[in-house]
Order: structure tokens, then sequence, then C-alpha cells
């Protein structure tokens, strides 16, 4: 295994936050990670559902966002963050954003590139994959 790539599908506050906090310590610790944002997951980073925090959450997530003495960050900046530290790229799906008739400049500018299952696959060859 050199790695871990990641397929974030859900866009569940809490899943969106563990999935950065998996990659970024991956990366800071030499672990190369890929993630692929497809699905709820991919949605999660549309512009204005980041800017406005309208998320699906559970209690957790509802806690982390309103805790005052949590200084956590959002999972976009935690997933920036992480190319400071380490080897992590970011991908968006091609068949998700091609069903909602979307393009990448309505997302949150953190992805390298857009790939389709095939590609994402091909890039996973080598890496242990995670699904959540």
């Amino acid at each position: 295994m050199t790695g871990y790539a990641i397929v974030l599908a859900s866009g569940k506050l809490e899943r969106l936050q563990a999935v950065s906090n998996i990659a970024s310590i991956a990366a800071a610790s030499d672990v190369p990670v890929d993630v692929f944002a497809t699905m709820d997951g991919l949605e999660a980073f549309d512009a204005a559902t980041v800017e406005t925090g309208d998320f699906e959450m559970g209690a957790l997530g509802r806690a982390m966002l309103n805790h005052d003495d949590a200084d956590m960050p959002l999972f976009t900046e935690s997933l920036e963050r992480a190319r400071d530290l380490g080897d992590i790229e970011v991908f968006a799906c091609e068949l998700s954003m091609d069903m909602l008739g979307k393009d990448l400049d309505e997302y949150v500018d953190l992805f390298d590139d857009v790939l389709g299952v095939a590609g994402f696959l091909n890039r996973a060859q080598d890496k242990q994959v995670v699904f959540v």
C-alpha cells in the first residue's frame, strides 16, 4: 500500500469532518492521500452551502459548529491546510457534476481536478480504499 484513496459519498457534516481529519493526519505523516468527492459528498463542497453552513448534520455536527471552546476548522479549511502538510489531492466526481449540470466554479476552490470513477480507480490501484 502506498497511501489512502478516500471515496467521500456522504454530505453529512460529521463524515466530512472525519474525512478531512483522517486525510490531514495521513498527509502530515507522509502518507499520500487522494479524496474523491462524489454524490452528496461533492455537493457539500458547493460554494453556497459552505458559505451558509447549510449541511446535513446530527447532534455532534451541531455541537461542532456551535461549541464556543472548540476551535475546529471546517472540513474545507482542514483539507486546504493539509496541502501544506503533505501529499494530498482532492478530486470532484465528473458524473455527479454532469447529473447536476454544474461546473467546478460552483464549488469551493479546493479541487485539483475532475475525475470519472475509472480515473479515480486508476489512481487508487496501489492505495487502501476507504469509503465514507
